[in-house]
């Protein structure tokens, strides 16, 4: 499988290439990913097979094109929600971030269904990484200007472990239902809101001096 994908550009290129990552989603919503193909996609799109072929070398690399858009987005969020005015308490900026979030499962035509059901793209693994450090460091900064957390390396480690835990429990929370259990995910947010602020210890874990 290949995860070549050329570049449109100019703009009307690039909104075929929109249609068909649109239509993609739209399709995943009903339809399994081993059952999906370049021609089902190309009629929901709207555009020939040929031009499909134009921008993408195969399904694989549709579907990590549109992983790619929601990794950007999950940014963007992050970025939107910390650069507003911040709520009262680092509970509530939380607990927006995963709300945020949570919409995006219920509400991202085709994003639960890959999420769970999805091929497993290697090469998405490292932009994963990226988008979950993106993430934090947005998180890291609000902190630092509305929560008194101290601008230090080991609260921004915090920051991404905080990140990486609360993109695990949003899995949990979405794994058996599309509208996410409530409790998972309000525990999601005390728990790194805890993790965040707990106080920082020298004693280290046993077996790591």
């Amino acid at each position: 499988m290949s995860e070549q994908v050329r570049k449109p550009q100019q703009q009307r290129s690039r909104e075929k290439v929109v249609r068909i990552l649109e239509a993609t989603a739209t399709l995943l919503e009903t339809t399994h990913y081993d059952e999906l193909g370049t021609k089902l996609i190309a009629a929901e799109a709207g555009v020939s097979v040929g031009v499909l072929y134009r921008y993408f070398a195969d399904k694989e690399a549709i579907v990590a094109s549109l992983v790619h858009r929601w990794f950007q987005m999950d940014v963007q969020t992050a970025e939107r929600i910390t650069e507003e005015t911040l709520p009262q308490s680092s509970l509530e900026l939380l607990q927006k971030l995963l709300a945020a979030y949570a919409d995006r499962f219920r509400k991202e035509p085709g994003y639960r269904r890959v999420w769970y059901h999805g091929p497993r793209i290697a090469t998405l693994r490292a932009a994963g990484q990226q988008t979950d450090r993106d993430i934090a460091e947005r998180v890291h900064k609000a902190l630092v200007r509305g929560y008194a957390m101290p601008d230090t390396e080991l609260f921004r480690r915090r920051a991404r472990l905080a990140v990486e835990v609360g993109g695990n429990l949003l899995d949990i929370a979405f794994r058996e239902s599309a509208q996410g259990d409530p409790e998972i995910l309000a525990e999601a947010a005390l728990m790194m809101d805890r993790y965040l602020f707990a106080p920082s210890t020298n004693s280290g874990f046993p077996g790591t001096e």
